[in-house]
């Protein structure tokens, strides 16, 4: 059992001011692997007044400081490994090499961020059009709520905290509820690394906190991961104080394999770009747009890539696909594989909970076909471990296909002819388009959606810019 029962807020562990507490289940053997503490107003109260307090100095530090201070932040992370990847594997139901790999997440996007303290221009002069001599000023917006989601709790976390921090913001961090635990160590290195109080407070909760948090009138800026649902949500709460938000939201993620495709490499790379983390990916290709001519042979091979998958025991290194994060979720997700075959679909390989498997929440790697682009297993997202087979008659209409539903996130393209593969990229509406593979996120390479997939951006130089304001100073008297 790990015990979450206090808040940290201004550097040190606090009682909550409401007794209830949070049960977080193991998705595997569904017994409760600990508990966390509910934040209620009065908690987030606290927290943010913290992190206004904090906001001054560190603003004013300047930004080889703050990279030093990040630096040492993850080095203290990075001492828990180990009891990280054990919790998260516990929390999460991820498979063990996955959240070996989730915990040094966070300290990696700490450091990044610090490596671009020398080579960001957070001071920028320029010519008006006048003629007068202008200081283009990036400042930094002020107090950070940093809203995560379960599917990747440290990088998710880290995605919000690192570029936040670089920038000379504050945080008021709240995990997801389903993976409140492993937040711990996120505070705990922040105490290690005597980060000054209030600069990194983590609260959590349920969605009263959540919502307590976005709409205090005491934060500046709102960065939430999760639903398109949810994202709605914050945008409205956010609105009634005209706090910044960027939202990384849902996604319904579009392959186009052209006739020219290569199918070892598909085979190769599509499973992981739908099956990571146990399918549960914003950017999970979900929708795999194939020809009339070339459909047979594409779901028979990745059919039979499917079922070579080893699921199971998430904690067994074999494993590939583990369970899914809730009972409900898993529900969820067998209701539209159900659904699906109700509109016609046909079940090429899975479709059901894994023989063997009734404890725990496990959905087979899935693959359906027949799929029609405007039934609901095509237009919503799933996240789960289903793949809808959807067929084109030519590449005009495979566009079409890929960008008709209201997500915008990630797609990809199957082709050998580069200038074939480079019209359907381009062709794409959405955030990231990957060639000949199914998945690739990049730390120094703007990551966010259109439409519905939400707005601004993480990662990279651009990512940092998310958490400043533009201050423009005219420096030399009047000009017509």
């Amino acid at each position: 059992m790990t015990e979450m029962t206090e808040v940290f807020i201004e550097g040190r562990w606090q009682e909550p001011s409401s007794p209830d507490v949070l049960a977080i289940l193991n998705p595997a053997t569904e017994e409760v692997v600990g508990r966390a503490a509910v934040a209620s107003p009065k908690d987030v109260d606290a927290a943010v007044a913290a992190a206004r307090m904090a906001f001054p100095a560190w603003s004013a530090r300047p930004v080889s400081e703050r990279a030093e201070y990040m630096s040492r932040f993850a080095d203290e992370i990075d001492k828990f490994g180990p009891q990280l990847a054990d919790l998260l594997l516990a929390e999460t139901g991820f498979p063990r090499s996955h959240c070996i790999f989730e915990a040094s997440q966070l300290p990696s996007l700490l450091r990044h961020n610090a490596s671009l303290a020398g080579s960001i221009a957070f001071v920028q002069h320029r010519s008006g059009a006048s003629g007068a001599q202008v200081e283009l000023r990036h400042e930094p917006a002020g107090v950070v709520a940093a809203i995560a989601a379960w599917n990747s709790p440290q990088s998710l976390a880290g995605n919000k905290i690192a570029p936040a921090l670089l920038a000379g913001c504050t945080v008021v961090l709240k995990p997801a509820e389903q993976t409140s635990l492993d937040a711990r160590f996120i505070a705990e290195a922040a105490e290690r690394a005597s980060l000054p109080p209030g600069l990194v407070n983590v609260i959590t909760g349920d969605a009263v906190t959540a919502a307590s948090l976005v709409g205090h009138s005491g934060v500046d800026k709102v960065a939430f991961t999760g639903s398109t649902a949810v994202g709605h949500r914050i945008a409205s709460a956010a609105a009634a104080n005209l706090t910044r938000v960027s939202l990384e939201l849902g996604g319904k993620s579009a392959a186009i394999v052209a006739d020219d495709a290569d199918l070892d490499v598909l085979v190769a790379t599509m499973p992981p770009g739908l099956l990571t983390i146990n399918g549960e990916m914003c950017v999970a290709i979900s929708r795999l747009l194939v020809s009339e001519a070339r459909e047979p042979e594409v779901t028979s091979a990745l059919s039979a890539a499917f079922q070579e998958i080893v699921v199971g025991d998430p904690a067994d290194d074999r494993t590939q696909l583990g369970p899914l994060i809730s009972a409900a979720h898993r529900d969820r997700v067998l209701e539209y594989v159900r659904g699906a075959v109700a509109d016609g679909a046909k079940i090429a390989v899975g479709g059901g909970v894994p023989a063997g498997l009734t404890r725990g929440f496990y959905v087979e790697p899935t693959i359906l076909t027949g799929v029609d682009p405007q039934a609901t297993v095509a237009q919503e997202e799933i996240f789960g471990p289903v793949l809808a087979i959807i067929r084109y008659r030519d590449l005009d209409e495979a566009l079409r296909i890929a960008n008709e539903t209201s997500y915008g996130l990630s797609g990809a393209v199957y082709s050998s002819d580069p200038a074939t593969a480079g019209r359907l990229a381009a062709g794409m509406r959405c955030g990231s388009v990957h060639v000949n593979n199914g998945m690739n996120v990049d730390i120094n390479v703007p990551f966010g959606g259109f439409k519905c997939s939400g707005y601004g951006r993480e990662y990279g130089p651009e990512g940092v810019m998310e958490y400043t304001e533009t201050k423009a100073v005219f420096l030399d008297g009047a000009h017509t």
